[in-house]
């Protein structure tokens, strides 16, 4: 499943949104209708107070501070007879509705009596039964806050607020996939880089954008990790090369040894007997003439003999040479060019652009893997030497007969004192910090005297550029060696 992880991500973020949600909302839906008659208790408790600090406290003034409150209470103010002062419902301005109305509640009228939320039959108000003395004479004051229809609004809310929980939940699981979606996409990248890298396709690099984070840091590890093994790996195939080759010189001239010892045992058997008896009758001889005819014979053996031990001694101190193997026809355009491509993602990990410059269908009739030899040890050295974000340009034309693979680097030049050692074993001028071997150049010269050929480079106005011409001939030419 390709977007698994972040199906993952949002399930759990969303399970647990939902979760808090199912908490909280019981507990809302509890005290929300109990916070509310707490405000409103308060509210009439406050306006209770203010009313009765009205001055004067008669009809007109109640009434005056009524209207400016902007309340919509029940309000009824009377003295001990039942004689109102103050009511806010025209038709309980009467002593007799008031007595019928509050005659058997008078035991409710306490100075210290607080607003109680009552909820009788279908009817639900804040009620509050007062008294209070001034210049002697008592007052009872009744404040009455209707709360029919509450209930029903709050379950509405309720409603409301359910499809708000639940439009928040789908807003925000778009969002965090939108979100998500970025960084679990760089994550699978970065796993299918590694994948391939361990596959040993070490071809590939991260190309997306490296973000100054977490998962940042990972694609750069990554590249910097197959840049890395790249390198390593190509610094053990340049030892590989001389240990096969150290090898075999070992093995040939083992086999030389093992003929030389033979034949020279056979060889030496005869001049030394011919000798032995030329020395005899040289004592034995009287004439001078027979004398000097045997010490003649003798010294030719004897300088025979010094001719092969001088042979054997030539021989085993011989150079080694790069062991033969087969030529092939092949298109070297073709071949220079996929090489390119296998190391496109590695040069662009690296920050550099690579360039080039192939001339189509040339073919040659040459050992492609001494092809690939130089070319990724040329490419090696140019990554190792070039400037920061330069170009690497690799080349490949017609060039007096032969066909030169080139490979420039834009960057410092190779100095004076460096062109004769360049070519040496272990000899390198990677700047501090890269490693490099030193083999690489070395082989390629190696290379170079088993074809025939000649390698070199140049320092040109941007950099350096390496140089190797190779020779078009037949498997069969008897010039390798």
């Amino acid at each position: 499943m390709k977007n698994k992880l972040t199906f993952k991500l949002i399930i759990v973020i969303v399970v647990s949104i939902t979760l808090i949600a199912g908490i909280m909302a019981p507990i809302y839906f509890y005290l929300q209708p109990k916070m509310y008659i707490n405000q409103e208790t308060r509210n009439v408790s406050e306006f209770s107070e203010k009313l009765k600090a009205v001055e004067p406290f008669d009809s007109n003034s109640l009434k005056e501070f009524f209207d400016n409150s902007g309340v919509s209470y029940r309000v009824y103010v009377f003295d001990e007879d039942f004689e109102p002062v103050f009511t806010s419902f025209e038709l309980g301005n009467n002593k007799k509705f008031i007595q019928r109305l509050f005659g058997d509640k008078m035991d409710r009228f306490l100075e210290t009596s607080k607003p109680q939320f009552y909820k009788l039959d279908d009817e639900s108000a804040v009620r509050l039964y007062t008294r209070f003395s001034i210049d002697g004479k008592t007052y009872y004051i009744n404040i009455k806050n209707n709360l029919n229809g509450v209930d029903d609004i709050f379950d509405f809310s309720n409603q409301i607020l359910g499809y708000v929980v639940l439009g928040y939940i789908i807003i925000c699981s778009v969002i965090l996939f939108l979100a998500i979606s970025p960084s679990v996409k760089s994550v699978r990248e970065v796993t299918k880089v590694a994948k391939d890298i361990s596959e040993n396709n070490l071809s590939v690099r991260y190309q997306g954008k490296i973000y100054n984070n977490e998962i940042g840091d990972l694609a750069h590890s990554v590249n910097k990790m197959a840049d890395t093994i790249q390198e390593n790996i190509n610094n053990l195939e340049n030892y590989n090369f001389v240990l096969r080759e150290d090898h075999r010189y070992l093995m040939e001239h083992e086999q030389l040894r093992r003929t030389l010892l033979r034949n020279i045992t056979h060889d030496l058997k005869t001049p030394l007997a011919v000798i032995s008896s030329q020395v005899e009758m040289i004592r034995t001889c009287e004439e001078q003439a027979k004398k000097d005819y045997y010490y003649e014979s003798a010294m030719e053996e004897i300088s025979k003999m010094s001719h092969m031990i001088s042979e054997v001694l030539r021989m085993t101190v011989d150079e080694r040479r790069i062991a033969y193997k087969e030529a092939q026809s092949f298109d070297a355009s073709d071949a220079i060019e996929k090489l390119c491509d296998n190391n496109s993602a590695y040069i662009k990990s690296c920050d550099l652009e690579l360039v080039r410059d192939i001339t189509p269908n040339l073919r040659l009739t040459t050992i492609k893997e001494y092809m690939e030899f130089v070319f990724r040890n040329y490419l090696a050295n140019a990554v190792q030497n070039a400037a920061e974000k330069s170009a690497i340009i690799v080349s490949l034309k017609e060039c007096a007969g032969k066909i030169r693979l080139s490979v420039e680097n834009i960057g410092r030049q190779i100095p004076d004192d460096m062109k004769d050692k360049i070519w040496t074993e272990t000899f390198t001028t990677s700047p501090e910090g890269k490693k490099s071997s030193g083999l690489g150049l070395y082989i390629v010269k190696e290379i170079a005297l088993m074809e025939h050929t000649r390698c070199g480079f140049n320092n040109t106005t941007r950099g350096v550029c390496f140089w190797f011409d190779f020779a078009d001939y037949d498997s069969s030419d008897d010039a390798l060696y």
